[in-house]
C-alpha cells in the first residue's frame, strides 16, 4: 500500500510539472483566412453566450453588487474588441453584433438599472453611466454606414452631454456610483466614453477632459496614483491605490490622454508589478504594504491579486509590455485551468462566469494575429528552475523510500 501511495504521489507531481510547463508555452488559436481572427477568444465568447442567455448575469448579481451590469458590459466589450478586426460580412460579425445589442438591451433594462439610484447628480451614478455609455460608444464605432443605429447614437450623444455638464458643475472630479459611495475607477470609464464620443463625432469634450485630469492630479495618493476610493463630497482619498482598480483605470486612462496615462503606468508598474517563483503577477496592495482580498480584488495569494493580474494582463499589453503580458496570460492559462473543447473555452471549470468575462476581455486585446503578443525574453526560466529543484527533491525522497 505504501508503495502504491508513493508511486501515485510521484506521478501526480510529475503530471503537474508537465502540465504547467506545457501551459506556459500557450499560444491562442488563429483562423486560417485573413484577417486571422483569435479563435480562442471567439470560443470563450461562445461559451459565455450560452451562459449569458441562461441567466448568468442574474446569478452574478446575487454574489456581486454590480454583477449583472459588470458581466453584461465585459461580455459586450469583449465582442467589440474581437469584431473590430472581423469582416462585416462574416458570420462571426453577425453573431457578435447581435450579442452586443443584446448586452446593451440587458444593461438598459430595469434589471440593469435597478441597483443604482436615479436621484444622484448623474442619474444612476458613475458606475452605471460609465460602463453602459462606454459600451454604447464602442458598439457605434463598429457599425459601417449601411448599418448606422440612429437611436443608439442619439442616446449616446445625449448621455455624453449630460455627463459633461455634471462633471463640469461638480466640486470634485469623482462622482458617486452609489449614494455616498465613490470609486474613481468608475469615473475613468465614464470619461473614456467622452473620449470615444470625440473619436466618433465632432470633437466637443477635449477641454472637459483636460480640466478633469487637472482636478484628478490634485487628489492623487502618496504614490501619485488615483486612489481606490474617495470621499464623495471632497474627493479626498479614503483608500490608496490598489492593484485591481489601477489595472482597470489604466485600460481607460490611455484613451483619455496617453501621455498622462503613461506617467501613471510607470508608477503603477513600480509599485505593483511583482514576481513569484519567476512568474509575473500584479499585487493587490503596493510593495511594502499588506492587505486582504475582498469583492473588488478577488483572491489575494502571496500578495498577488486575482482581478489585478487578469486585468493587468490587458494593461501590460496596451502599454507595450509584451513579455509581462504574455507571462500573465500564460500563467492564467495554467493556473486558471483554461479548457478549449470544440467551439467553446472556459476557465476554472466554468464555475464563475465573471472570471470568464474578465479573461475574455483581457485576451481580446489580441483580436487578430497582427496584434498577437510576442515576448522577446525567456521569462519562464526562473519558474522552470524552481520546478527542476522540486523534481530533484522528489527524486531524492524517492531514493530514500523504505525498502525491504
Amino acid at each position: 500500500m505504501l508503495k502504491r501511495i508513493l508511486y501515485s504521489a510521484l506521478f501526480l507531481v510529475i503530471g503537474i510539472i508537465l502540465y504547467l510547463n506545457i501551459r506556459l508555452y500557450y499560444q491562442p488559436q488563429w483562423s486560417i483566412t485573413a484577417p486571422q481572427t483569435n479563435l480562442s477568444v471567439a470560443a470563450q465568447l461562445n461559451y459565455l453566450q450560452k451562459r449569458m442567455h441562461a441567466g448568468a448575469a442574474v446569478d452574478m448579481q446575487k454574489i456581486y453588487p454590480e454583477g449583472y451590469l459588470f458581466l453584461n458590459a465585459l461580455y459586450g466589450l469583449s465582442w467589440c474588441n474581437l469584431l473590430a478586426k472581423t469582416p462585416v460580412q462574416s458570420p462571426l460579425y453577425k453573431q457578435g453584433i447581435e450579442e452586443v445589442r443584446w448586452a446593451l438591451q440587458a444593461i438598459d433594462s430595469p434589471a440593469g438599472q435597478g441597483p443604482f439610484s436615479p436621484n444622484l447628480p448623474l442619474p444612476h451614478g458613475a458606475f452605471y453611466q460609465g460602463w453602459s455609455n462606454y459600451l454604447r460608444g464602442k458598439y457605434l464605432g463598429l457599425l459601417p454606414e449601411m448599418m448606422e443605429d440612429t437611436a443608439q447614437a442619439q442616446i449616446f450623444q445625449a448621455n455624453c452631454a449630460q455627463i459633461a455638464k455634471v462633471v463640469t458643475e461638480s466640486k470634485t472630479p469623482f462622482l458617486e456610483s452609489y449614494v455616498y459611495a465613490t470609486w474613481p475607477a468608475d469615473m475613468v470609464v465614464l470619461m473614456a466614453s467622452l473620449a470615444q464620443h470625440d473619436r466618433l463625432f465632432s470633437p466637443q469634450y477635449g477641454l472637459v477632459m483636460k480640466n478633469w485630469l487637472k482636478q484628478v492630479d490634485k487628489r492623487t495618493d502618496k504614490l501619485g496614483l488615483i486612489p481606490h476610493s474617495v470621499h464623495p463630497y471632497t474627493g479626498k482619498a479614503l483608500e490608496a491605490a490598489r492593484g485591481s482598480s489601477q489595472s482597470l483605470i489604466l485600460n481607460f486612462l490611455i484613451e483619455i490622454d496617453s501621455s498622462y496615462a503613461r506617467r501613471h503606468f510607470e508608477r503603477y508598474k513600480k509599485a505593483f508589478l511583482a514576481r513569484r517563483t519567476g512568474l509575473p503577477g500584479i499585487r493587490e496592495y503596493p510593495k511594502g504594504t499588506l492587505g486582504f482580498g475582498d469583492v473588488d480584488s478577488g483572491p489575494v495569494i502571496f500578495g498577488i491579486g486575482g482581478a489585478a493580474s487578469i486585468v493587468g494582463q490587458r494593461t501590460m499589453a496596451l502599454y507595450g509590455e509584451a513579455d509581462v503580458a504574455v507571462g500573465l496570460r500564460n500563467s492564467i492559462e495554467a493556473f486558471g485551468l483554461g479548457w478549449h473543447w470544440g467551439k467553446e473555452k472556459r476557465y476554472l471549470l466554468g464555475a464563475l462566469p465573471i472570471a470568464d468575462a474578465f479573461i475574455a476581455w483581457a485576451n481580446s486585446v489580441e483580436a487578430s494575429k497582427e496584434e498577437r503578443l510576442v515576448g522577446k525574453r525567456n521569462w519562464r526560466w526562473s519558474f522552470q528552475l524552481a520546478l527542476v529543484v522540486v523534481l530533484a527533491g522528489v527524486g531524492m525522497m524517492w531514493g530514500m523510500r523504505p525498502r525491504r
